[in-house]
């Protein structure tokens, strides 16, 4: 009886972490020469963030310091051609960065931000597959 209440009240633990916890992500959406920006957090809800754009023509200084707007979106436009990189922070320790290419027109070519997603569903599938041996074990144990 006592590895089900210690089962219980290690769910009872990992419940409210799991439901609050979030990361934050960006998304740049290209239209035309203009690019916009949009931050959410990974329940959907929209980040109100700073984004610092960087220009592959000068990579020491920012090209932009600009914030989302209550929905999570900042716009700006590129000057240059090559390979830009921004990155968003909502100033309570989440971050996401990418970078794009933006073409001799100006246009936004290709975005290369998508290895963060993956890397957070090898996570999810890591701790799940934890979680069903921890509980295996303990259901073991208590057959035993």
């Amino acid at each position: 009886m006592s590895g089900r209440i210690a089962s219980i009240a290690a769910l009872a633990l990992l419940l409210p972490a799991g439901s609050s916890a979030h990361g934050l992500t960006a998304e740049i959406i290209p239209s035309g020469r203009a690019v916009s920006v949009k931050c959410s957090y990974t329940n959907g809800d929209p980040a109100e963030a700073e984004v610092l754009v960087k220009s592959p023509s000068d990579a020491t200084s920012y090209f932009a310091i600009i914030r989302t707007d209550p929905s999570g979106v900042a716009h700006f436009e590129p000057d240059v051609a090559g390979q830009w990189s921004l990155t968003a922070d909502d100033g309570l320790g989440h971050r996401a960065s990418l970078e794009f290419s933006v073409d001799g027109e100006g246009v936004v070519q290709s975005i290369d931000g998508g290895a963060s997603s993956l890397v957070r569903y090898a996570l999810l599938a890591l701790a799940c597959t934890g979680l069903l041996a921890w509980w295996l074990l303990l259901k073991r144990r208590a057959d035993a």
